[in-house]
């Protein structure tokens, strides 16, 4: 049986821009590089031993990452995202 997917876009816009555009921007460049090493981290792993990370694996890694920090909790979640 084939997997659905749905995709779904939220279109948003911000009235106090200049008050949260600093804020938003930093949000945004630390959550692609976690999203990055993530990525990067796969990737690695699975070419050297062959083995792709589980969610706990991956998750405990990227807790030491610097930029993991720097997100909201429900931000650096990798609960609901895959990595493939």
């Amino acid at each position: 049986m084939a997997k659905q997917v749905v995709n779904r876009t939220y279109t948003a816009s911000i009235r106090n821009r200049s008050r949260v555009q600093d804020d938003l921007d930093s949000l945004g460049f630390a959550a692609s590089k976690l999203w990055n090493i993530g990525r990067w981290t796969c990737g690695r792993v699975w070419s050297e031993i062959g083995h792709i990370p589980s969610h706990a694996e991956l998750t405990a890694y990227l807790k030491n990452h610097e930029r993991y920090g720097d997100l909201h909790s429900q931000s650096s979640s990798f609960e609901n995202q895959r990595f493939s």
